[in-house]
């Protein structure tokens, strides 16, 4: 069996699409796109099999049973499982974490400890951090580097009450694997159950639970070329006897009376209410795709353009790459120094390059690396060497087109710290010159110029200013003026900063209702802006211009 990109990608019938043959998807990370096989196989479910399961014996829901616990089966061996009794379907591992750390918990003293990393995605602390206040539970951490965990280091913080410690198999924002091998020994002979999130594994080699030796694995479909609603829960046999189930209702129980309830055997007590039939029909056909599938060949073109993904970023000046292509998963994460993420994001998107900027639902680490937001490109077996050429020549040409100015970064006040705030001199800009641009490229060039009218103001960055929903910070301030709506704004990006300024052209210094929202968003749709307007968007312009009106109406 040998490998072939080409071969490959032709399975996956949104590549096919007329508007998505130009499309160059890095976003894999945060999900990957479908083969046939598992969109047909959704389909088939709700033509041929739609019915409840397990408690009826007519014909349909005999075939949906059968569906489902071959499915199991077939999960048991793609986790490495011999028993699919240790199989739970959840919504994927949010859930199955979730799950874990209400049933887990409730069975710990005040006081037991919880271990966990700095590298967590938020699904794999924020439970842990519910359950800890509940429980009265401490939760310690394994010493990091810049947020990358030090596993070799894992005893300092275990104890005689360590009872839980729940790690990654490889972080989500900057592609390293976790060393698992390290955890294993470290909790070797010691009465503590062992987590690991696989959300990111299970996408880019085969897993063995067996050989990794954890007591509990969580991974989502949709990671690993599966549907959307659907996850796996692996957990020992004994360990699941033992746990509490964490959802009441159908499905789950055996026999109910007025005043208590005996629970289903294994797996069904942890599967309350009605699965998401049609997501595991298609995982099962997703599951019988990869088994298919050359996987080593998959994993090694992965490394391949991951590797030459990293040579070529490496060339650009300034960029700075907070991955490294050894020992990673298939990410690729950056800043520079002159930008703010999302305005790259938006250069890309333009050329239909999907890409994902942000914390990535792992601040902690982020923010231990020195940084509030990065760029993310992430790879699966379908992309090619053609989409990392234009991946980074669309990156190189943003950088060629930025102008040497830093003053959005360096600092160049108007206002010092707790000074009455200026509103900016926006009379040089010309929303005619923006008109008669010829296409939304030209238009940001000419945005991101813009942005030089909005100084840095340290006076208004505070909480109270802060305008929710901004993928980039921004700020927002208002005051009348004998009848006249002021305002002044700032921002991390400069495509935020331009967009601002375009909407105060038309807001600052006017009375109220002299202009309508209407008026707004017909202007930027002949500007060719409605994207920024998209609910999809979350670069901020939207939630500047709901702020600005709801400043004005409260005044």
């Amino acid at each position: 069996m040998s490998f072939s990109v080409e071969q490959f990608k032709q399975q996956f019938p949104l590549f096919a699409q007329s508007e998505n043959r130009e499309l160059v998807y890095l976003d894999n990370a945060a999900t990957t796109q479908k083969p046939e096989c598992v969109i047909d196989a959704i389909a088939d479910f709700y033509r041929h099999s739609n019915a409840n399961t397990h408690r009826s014996s007519h014909r349909l829901a005999r075939r949906a049973t059968d569906m489902v616990e071959q499915v199991r089966a077939r999960a048991a061996v793609f986790l490495g499982t011999a028993s699919p009794k240790e199989v739970v379907f959840t919504r994927g591992a949010t859930e199955g974490l979730n799950l874990l750390a209400y049933s887990l918990c409730s069975q710990l003293q005040p006081g037991d400890q919880v271990v966990l990393t700095t590298a967590e995605h938020h699904a794999n602390l924020v439970p842990w951090q519910m359950m800890a206040e509940r429980y009265q539970l401490e939760l310690r951490y394994v010493p990091d580097t810049r947020g990358v965990p030090q596993f070799d280091r894992l005893t300092e913080v275990i104890t005689a009450r360590t009872r839980i410690v729940s790690t990654t198999a490889g972080s989500n924002a900057l592609g390293f694997r976790s060393d698992l091998k390290a955890v294993r020994a470290a909790l070797a002979d010691k009465n503590i159950h062992w987590i690991v999130d696989g959300a990111q594994l299970a996408a880019h080699e085969r897993v063995g639970v067996q050989d990794i030796g954890c007591d509990f694995f969580v991974c989502s479909a949709h990671k690993f070329y599966g549907p959307t609603g659907v996850g796996l829960l692996y957990g020992r046999e004994r360990l699941l006897r033992a746990m509490p189930p964490w959802q009441g209702g159908g499905e789950m129980i055996a026999d109910v009376d007025l005043y208590s309830s005996h629970f289903a055997d294994l797996p069904h007590k942890f599967e309350a209410g009605t699965s998401s039939l049609a997501a595991i029909a298609g995982l099962g056909a997703c599951l019988e795709f990869l088994g298919q599938q050359d996987r080593a060949g998959m994993a090694r073109h992965e490394q391949q353009l991951l590797h030459y993904l990293h040579d070529r970023l490496e060339q650009i000046p300034e960029l700075n790459l907070l991955s490294a292509a050894e020992n990673n998963l298939g990410i690729v994460a950056f800043t520079h120094p002159r930008c703010a993420a999302i305005d790259l994001m938006q250069w890309l998107d333009a050329r239909d390059i999907a890409v994902r900027v942000g914390h990535h639902c792992a601040q902690p680490l982020v923010r231990a690396s020195g940084h509030s937001a990065t760029l993310r490109a992430s790879v699966a077996a379908y992309n090619t060497r053609l989409d990392v050429e234009k991946f980074v020549a669309a990156v190189a040409d943003f950088f060629a087109h930025l102008d040497d100015d830093v003053e959005a970064q360096s600092g160049v006040h108007t206002s010092v710290e707790g000074a009455d705030w200026q509103a900016d001199d926006l009379g040089a800009l010309d929303i005619e010159a923006l008109r008669a641009q010829r296409n939304w490229q030209d238009r940001y060039r000419t945005l991101m110029g813009w942005a030089k009218s909005v100084s840095r103001k340290d006076s208004i960055r505070r909480d109270d200013n802060l305008v929710r929903g901004c993928e980039s910070s921004a700020w927002l301030v208002h005051r009348c003026e004998n009848g006249l709506h002021r305002f002044a704004l700032d921002s991390d990006s400069r495509i935020v900063k331009g967009l601002g300024a375009l909407l105060l052209l038309r807001l600052d210094g006017q009375k109220s209702g002299a202009v309508l929202r209407a008026d707004l968003e017909s202007l930027f749709a002949e500007l060719g802006l409605e994207q920024q307007l998209s609910e999809s968007r979350a670069n901020g312009f939207r939630a500047l211009l709901e702020r600005a009106f709801l400043l004005m109406q409260q005044h």
